[in-house]
C-alpha cells in the first residue's frame, strides 16, 4: 500500500493560551492519496496528520510540513474510528472507537487493550494526551 501526501503549506494556528486547536491547510490544498482512508485527523499534541485505513494509521508531521516526506505507518485493528491520538512519547496509538469506547495500542510490544464505558453511564465526548504530572491522559465525558 503506497501513501503520499503533498501541499505547499500548512500551518498550525494557536489560540490565546497557546493551546493548538486546529491546523489550516492553505493553497494549495492537501492532497492525500491513501487508498481505503477513513478521513483525516489531527492530532494537535504531536502535530500531526493521521489518515487511517481499516487496517492501518499513515502519520504526517504537519510542523514543519515536508510533502517529500513519507508518511509513517502502524498496524492498528478494525473498528470505527472517531478519533485518533498517539501519546505524547510517541509509544502509544489512541482510538476512540464510540461514545462508550477507547482502544489503546502499544506501539513497540503490539499489546492492546480496550477502555468502556457501561452503557448506561457517561458518554465519551473526546480525549487527548498531557503532559500534567499527575496524569497522562485526559477523558472528557458527558458527566
Amino acid at each position: 500500500m503506497s501513501a503520499k501526501a503533498s501541499s505547499s503549506q500548512l500551518s498550525v494556528s494557536s489560540s490565546g493560551s497557546g493551546g493548538l486547536s486546529h491546523v489550516y491547510i492553505q493553497h494549495p490544498p492537501l492532497r492525500c492519496n491513501v487508498p481505503g482512508s477513513r478521513g483525516l485527523f489531527y492530532d494537535d499534541g504531536n502535530k500531526l496528520l493521521f489518515s487511517p485505513t481499516s487496517d492501518q494509521v499513515f502519520s504526517w508531521k504537519a510542523v514543519p510540513f515536508d510533502p517529500h516526506v513519507s508518511p509513517t505507518s502502524d498496524s492498528i485493528s478494525e473498528g470505527p474510528i472517531l478519533s485518533i491520538r498517539y501519546s505524547l512519547d510517541a509509544k502509544i496509538i489512541a482510538i476512540q472507537r464510540s461514545s462508550l469506547e477507547i482502544q489503546f495500542f502499544h506501539r513497540e510490544t503490539g499489546q492492546n487493550f480496550c477502555h468502556k464505558c457501561k452503557p448506561e453511564s457517561d458518554s465519551i465526548l473526546g480525549f487527548f494526551w498531557t503532559d500534567c504530572p499527575q496524569c497522562d491522559f485526559v477523558l472528557v465525558k458527558t458527566r
